[in-house]
């Protein structure tokens, strides 16, 4: 598994020869944030579950802003935040707003979800829509995603390192019948 990832996915070298990006070499050519390391690879899981539940298009950025100093993995923190999409956005933050209405008290039986129109032609209104929709549901929400956020990279964190030793195991197990 890990040998076909390093095949399959990009390098620092994308980063080094790109005539755009060639200025962020000296943060992102450190070997350590591109390592298939398991712990790497952990913490970079964990860091994408904490950022992916931010709204907007900087989950990514964020995450690598994060996993540069903590040399973590800088291609699984950005994978992991792709959890979050449009499909999966409103109940995770219905969940969220859940979990919040546990530490705040509020009751959170009935939310209201706007219906947005999402088209390319409507995308001007959806997304401001959508965001005065998230801030409406105040302090509830804000407590539901950090304590959402903490359980998701937590659960991811150790979830990485389990199916990580599983799999080496697994293999180690198999060479050695052999």
């Amino acid at each position: 598994m890990k040998k076909f990832l390093k095949n399959k996915l990009p390098g620092p070298e994308i980063i080094t020869e790109n005539r755009f990006l060639g200025f962020l070499s000296p943060w992102l050519g450190h070997p350590r944030l591109w390592h298939m390391h398991r712990r790497s690879v952990a913490l970079g899981i964990a860091i994408g579950l904490i950022t992916g539940l931010l709204p907007g298009p900087v989950q990514i950025l964020l995450a690598l802003l994060i996993a540069i100093p903590l040399r973590a993995n800088v291609l699984a923190a950005a994978f992991a935040t792709f959890y979050t999409n449009p499909l999966t956005f409103i109940p995770l933050y219905l969940l969220a707003f859940k979990i919040g209405g546990l530490f705040t008290g509020e009751q959170t039986q009935s939310v209201h979800v706007p219906d947005i129109e999402w088209s390319l032609s409507s995308i001007g209104t959806a997304i401001p829509d959508m965001f005065r929709w998230v801030l409406s549901l105040g302090d509830t929400l804000l407590i539901g995603l950090a304590v959402q956020a903490a359980v998701f990279a937590v659960c991811g964190y150790f979830l990485t390192l389990i199916v990580w030793r599983v799999a080496v195991t697994h293999r180690w197990r198999n060479r050695h019948a052999k």
